[in-house]
């Protein structure tokens, strides 16, 4: 009972930690580099997380290695008029302010 118990909490955990607002997909139109800020356009953005500004997607500059690289994948989208997948977690404000934020990059 108690192995049932943990798995169910262990499996219930992992899946939330790996839970996104949704998906958006397309090829990247524009990138504003702006201050510590990196802004995105996509071509058919979606905002799964209802966030108040969609002018923009919103990745974080911040030095880490995986912001880093998730950089490098969209310039190479860019360059090459290549298809992303964006994942969106949250807003860039509190609640449903700000632009979508960008947690995961994956090139078709």
């Amino acid at each position: 009972m108690k192995i049932s118990i943990v798995i169910l909490f262990a499996t219930f955990f992992t899946s939330l930690s790996y839970a996104y607002d949704g998906w958006s997909r397309g090829s990247i139109d524009k990138i504003r580099i702006q201050g510590s800020q990196i802004l995105i356009t996509q071509s058919d953005a979606t905002n799964p997380g209802k966030c108040s500004n969609t002018d923009y997607l919103y990745l974080k500059q911040d030095g880490q290695m995986h912001n880093i690289n998730m950089f490098s994948a969209l310039l190479t989208a860019y360059a090459t008029g290549g298809q992303v997948q964006l994942a969106l977690n949250g807003c860039t404000g509190d609640g449903t302010n700000g632009y979508p934020f960008i947690s995961e990059v994956w090139i078709q």
